[in-house]
């Protein structure tokens, strides 16, 4: 093979717009767009650009991206993959995946011990390590379908004042570490792609204390036909009941405004318990015989562990329980993650070494997918092993390590 693999220049810009272009066909993302894009994007851009080239002409691009994502309480360095482009000449020769895994090695070595991504088709990704980690359930209904409480509706202000911003900030950064996993840790940039559109508005719940609690974000769809028009609710966070109570009620208020809401729940949530019907709209899908749909399962995010040492030792647990583990990966891209692993569990933390033999409490393999998806929430250890996607010597540890690793399903707002 004649390709290298390397940051992209100042100078290459205009090429890798072309690149882009042609994977990403658009009449609205013109060359003059993508361009725009790969310089100001709203989560990196030069410092970001990873290229192919072969015999001085690119012929792959994509974007590496400098992110922070919150996992477990920790906000931990990842490599988020973007706008993956492969010349229309060069398709289906493995390219990518060549490029993607020299890309690894470069993440690595600035220090990321993660990345994440959305799929054009998760089979793919999930070849390179990649596990699917994030579920919502989509919801459409009338919105006068959510309970509502006049009380802690009139806690609820919208947002038009820096300080309202800064509240709502406020609110999602203590959600992100305290209360949810999978979150960016977003910076003024990834906020503005947020927050600000002329069809956005937002509201912030404040508490008896005088203290923001919670925020909603939505959209009004306004731009469809009229008989196909609804509003969308794009981020929620709730940092108590009453705020949870307080935008639940601000939104079924809405009822005269807009016939039908929009709403992507956590699989944690309990939404389809809080409303009066939970009926999908008619003919919207297929019921079962006297079953009915009441929710779209969405699934996107993933994720991947580029560094298990570095990764392990960073992640919290949930636990007070001990056990040594030796762990074994298969990752067919990093050969430095396999191991053998000697992980200690002890006092909340995971310390881990090479394995160089010795007792251990159990031995737990599996492949850098479903480690990848236990990392972060999207699957407890018991469930992977009971499908087939690991294997642990000693069941009897099953119950430990599950309690170990628990922690809430993620959930990402972000897209890039």
């Amino acid at each position: 093979m004649s390709e290298t693999f390397r940051p992209a220049l100042p100078d290459e810009i205009p090429e890798v717009a072309r690149l882009e272009a042609h994977s990403f066909p658009s009449t609205t993302r013109t060359h003059q767009w993508w361009e725009n894009w790969l310089v100001h994007g709203p989560h990196g851009g030069l410092e970001s650009l990873w290229v192919a080239e072969e015999r001085g002409r690119l012929i792959g691009a994509c974007q590496l991206l400098w992110l922070r994502q919150w996992i477990a309480g920790v906000a931990m360095p990842v490599m988020g993959l973007a706008s993956v482009a492969i010349a229309p000449t060069h398709r289906r020769r493995g390219l990518a995946g060549r490029m993607l895994t020299a890309g690894f090695d470069h993440a690595r070595e600035r220090g990321d011990v993660g990345s994440a991504l959305y799929p054009f088709r998760a089979s793919f990704y999930e070849q390179l390590g990649y596990g699917l980690a994030g579920e919502a359930h989509q919801y459409q209904l009338p919105p006068g379908l959510l309970p509502d409480d006049k009380v802690e509706r009139m806690r609820v202000r919208l947002v038009d004042t820096p300080e309202d911003e800064a509240a709502m900030r406020a609110v999602y950064a203590e959600a992100s570490q305290r209360l949810q996993s999978g979150q960016l840790d977003r910076t003024a940039r990834s906020w503005r792609n947020s927050w600000g559109g002329e069809d956005q508005a937002a509201v912030v719940y404040w508490g008896e204390s005088g203290q923001a609690e919670g925020y909603a974000i939505v959209r009004y769809r306004a731009d469809l036909p009229i008989d196909k028009r609804f509003l969308e609710v794009e981020e929620r966070v709730w940092l108590t009941l009453g705020a949870q109570k307080g935008i639940y009620a601000w939104l079924s208020s809405l009822g005269d405004q807009w016939r039908e809401l929009v709403y992507r729940a956590h699989p944690e949530e309990g939404f389809g318990d809080r409303i009066s019907e939970p009926r999908l709209p008619l003919l919207s899908n297929p019921g079962w015989g006297l079953w009915f749909p009441s929710a779209t399962l969405l699934r996107g995010p993933m994720f991947r562990v580029l560094d298990v040492p570095e990764a392990l030792g960073m992640r919290s647990l949930h636990t007070d329980e001990e056990m040594t583990l030796r762990l074994d990966v298969d990752d067919e891209q990093v050969q430095e993650n396999r191991g053998p692993w000697r992980v200690r569990i002890e006092g909340g933390r995971m310390e881990v070494e090479p394995y160089r033999g010795g007792a251990v409490d159990a031995t737990f393999s599996l492949p850098m997918d479903t480690l990848s998806r236990i990392f972060i929430g999207a699957l407890a250890p018991w469930q992977a092993v009971a499908g087939g996607l690991a294997h642990i010597d000693r069941p009897e540890y099953m119950k430990t390590l599950d309690h170990a690793w628990a922690v809430p399903k993620p959930w990402t707002f972000d897209k890039f």
